[in-house]
């Protein structure tokens, strides 16, 4: 008699699994788009009306139509919902110190990004992020541009005389005028520069262990400025 567990309970989790993630993207997605769930369901219903209208004007069963409707409405709707997810995820903690390393850990393949800022300021609660990547080595300023102007000058004299043909490129992300939104982070990473350096992996990982032992010797920020208390569920930032 075989005593190898089930495999419906199994698929039983994952289904409830998949369900509650939905749920949960859902939920934060119409806190800031309360209009998500009538657009979800119009992409439906609109692609029920069509296929209603290819099956009278093909001749084909109308069955066969609505279930590709059905299949192509519940992948748009996915992917709707997992866009607004990601984007109210980022405006609902946008201005809260330590927000931007949030979305860096989504940065992807590609990008080294260092577990703590390399500078900080614990009576502004402003923070300066360095990550690695094909463009070079990059600082993320996170607060307002005069107070992070210093730190971030302090940091480009070290890169200078330690990596000196690297290139160093800088994001301020904020809300005053001239500064980079935190949605707009991800995508501003992706337009840097690549002419007329741009790193191999070999060389990224290199520039990344170079600057980890440098920031070794470094002060850990303060457990009340620990950005880790900020992050949302990356489930949810992913709308999955």
């Amino acid at each position: 008699m075989s005593t190898a567990p089930s495999a419906k309970p199994k698929k039983k989790r994952r289904l409830a699994q998949v369900v509650q993630n939905v749920k949960d993207s859902y939920t934060i997605s119409r806190r800031s788009y309360p209009w998500i769930g009538w657009a979800l369901l119009g992409i439906a219903v609109a692609l029920l009306v069509l296929a209603g209208v290819l099956a009278a004007v093909t001749s084909q069963a109308l069955w066969y139509w609505l279930l590709m409707a059905v299949i192509i409405a519940l992948m748009v709707d996915m992917v709707v919902l997992s866009l607004a997810t990601r984007r109210a995820s980022y405006m609902q903690i946008e201005g809260r110190p330590g927000a931007v390393k949030a979305v860096l850990d989504q940065s992807g393949r590609g990008w080294y990004v260092e577990s703590d800022p390399v500078a900080f300021s614990p009576r502004g609660q402003d923070f300066v992020w360095r990550l690695v990547g094909r463009p070079g080595v990059v600082l993320v300023a996170e607060g307002s541009p005069h107070r992070t102007q210093r730190m971030i000058e302090d940091e480009q004299k070290v890169l200078r005389r330690i990596l000196s043909t690297v290139p160093v490129h800088v994001i301020s992300v904020g809300t005053e005028e001239g500064q980079t939104r935190l949605i707009h982070l991800e995508r501003t990473l992706r337009r840097l520069p690549t002419k007329p350096t741009k790193l191999t992996n070999t060389e990224i990982d290199r520039v990344a262990k170079r600057l980890s032992s440098l920031s070794s010797k470094g002060m850990p920020i303060p457990k009340h400025m620990d950005p880790n208390n900020i992050r949302p569920d990356r489930r949810a930032m992913r709308g999955r």
